[in-house]
């Protein structure tokens, strides 16, 4: 009884959260607009906060995660999804990995008939979306940063033809593909709507979260603040951008073989399980069969499940500590 009771509590509050994310998703106009204001008109936390007041644009299912969650995990997560240029408002991605997560109980508990197995899909499908999060913005960075050293080169030639250092920020954006574009073109609005040209880099360089970019700002903040010929300076640091991308190059090269035993290793247990569970189905039926073993609260499992997770957080383990070995910074 308490079963089941639990399972219509888990599957009502899943489809709650499902179709306040269907009707955020169908009335977010009023929000993105909101939300642009917000970030190129009020660059200042009080102006942030007066265009709240003016739009009205937290709901109550939002101000209510601001409370539980707090403003500074909230913050976090906005800048998560603007690093991996995730066009999702913070209450909304949260939602969707709640939602996720109850998909993930529930297939878990009625597809294998255990409630640790339901736990262990909600876990999964509430650590899914972070994953999927930090790829994006892994790749987006890596490619912002490829671009970099040619926007540097860029910029030296138009400041040696003439032009201001805002017009040569504005040529690359119209020169050069997205990412790069995407964000000098964020970075100068801020510019013509008030926000100094360091709090526009300064805004920058935390949507990146890049230390070749954390190079050229500094550069040009201590060049603004002592002087000297900026134009040197920026094909200086263009050549220590590309000197540190060849190098990386390099490194990738030597740590390939690592990188592919890594993915060997933790991926070639994964794929013969599901190739024998789905293939021979009895083969594996043992494990999931009594003896049963307590866990913590008050829980039972098969000794082969627990087993398996055992056998699954080792092999996070291990490629883990794999990672580490082959991610050598320069």
């Amino acid at each position: 009884m308490n079963q089941l009771l639990l399972i219509g509590i888990c599957t009502a509050a899943t489809i709650a959260v499902f179709v306040y994310g269907l009707v955020i998703a169908f009335g977010r106009r009023r929000a993105i607009l909101a939300d642009r204001l917000e970030t190129y008109a009020s660059i200042e936390e009080e102006a942030a906060i007066e265009t709240d007041a003016e739009m009205g644009q937290m709901s109550s299912v939002q101000r209510i995660l601001h409370v539980v969650l707090g403003r500074g995990y909230m913050q976090k997560l906005e800048e998560n999804l603007a690093q991996a240029d995730i066009p999702m408002r913070p209450s909304e991605y949260f939602l969707a990995r709640l939602v996720l997560a109850g998909l993930g109980f529930i297939i878990g508990l009625y597809g294998l008939g255990y409630l640790h197995s339901g736990v262990f899909f909600a876990l999964v499908g509430f650590l899914a979306p972070a994953i999927v999060v930090r790829v994006h913005q892994n790749r987006r960075r890596a490619k912002f940063v490829a671009q970099l050293a040619d926007a540097l080169m860029l910029l030296t030639n138009s400041l040696r033809s003439g032009y201001g250092f805002l017009k040569g920020l504005e040529l690359i954006a119209k020169e050069m593909s997205d990412p790069i574009s995407k964000e000098l073109n964020r970075m100068l609005r801020e510019v013509n709507l008030g926000a100094t040209v360091e709090q526009a880099m300064t805004s920058l360089g935390r949507r990146i979260n890049s230390q070749d970019l954390d190079i050229v700002i500094s550069a040009y903040l201590i060049q603004k603040d002592v002087g000297g010929n900026l134009t040197e300076i920026m094909e200086k640091v263009a050549e220590t951008i590309r000197e540190r991308l060849r190098i990386q190059g390099d490194i990738r090269v030597l740590t390939a073989q690592g990188r592919l035993s890594g993915m060997i290793v933790g991926l070639m247990p994964l794929a013969l399980f599901f190739f024998f569970l789905f293939r021979t189905p009895d083969y594996f039926s043992p494990m999931f069969q009594p003896p049963l073993i307590g866990l913590m609260g008050g829980l039972h499992a098969p000794l082969g499940v627990v087993m398996l997770m055992g056998a699954l957080a080792w092999q996070i383990l291990g490629g883990y500590f794999i990672y580490r070995i082959i991610d050598i910074r320069v």
